[in-house]
């Protein structure tokens, strides 16, 4: 019977592990969605793409391809925060 307990928690674990959810950031490194580095490179791309998007005059083909990227990449930040953030609802642990 402990073969079959240790199998059935190895699965468990195995399960558990798929359900994080990673992030792609520069450098090619994978970090765990919402941590302080996939936030970090978050805002360091907005403002690179904040950047690329300003050389361009408003109206400009180029401009609203970087206002699609800029709005996607903000997006992004949101939801990283988000999880990043401890919930107000949880009770303090001690």
């Amino acid at each position: 019977m402990t073969v079959l307990s240790n199998l059935k928690e190895y699965i468990k674990l195995l399960i558990k592990e798929s359900r994080i959810r990673e992030a792609d950031i520069s450098g090619d490194k994978k970090v765990p969605w919402g941590s302080d580095e996939h936030i970090s490179d978050l805002q360091q791309r907005v403002a690179q793409v904040e950047y690329w998007r300003n050389k361009y005059p408003r109206g400009s083909e180029k401009r609203a391809h970087y206002r699609n990227i800029l709005a996607h990449l903000k997006n992004e930040l949101k939801s990283a925060q988000k999880v990043n953030q401890p919930s107000l609802n949880r009770k303090d642990e001690d």
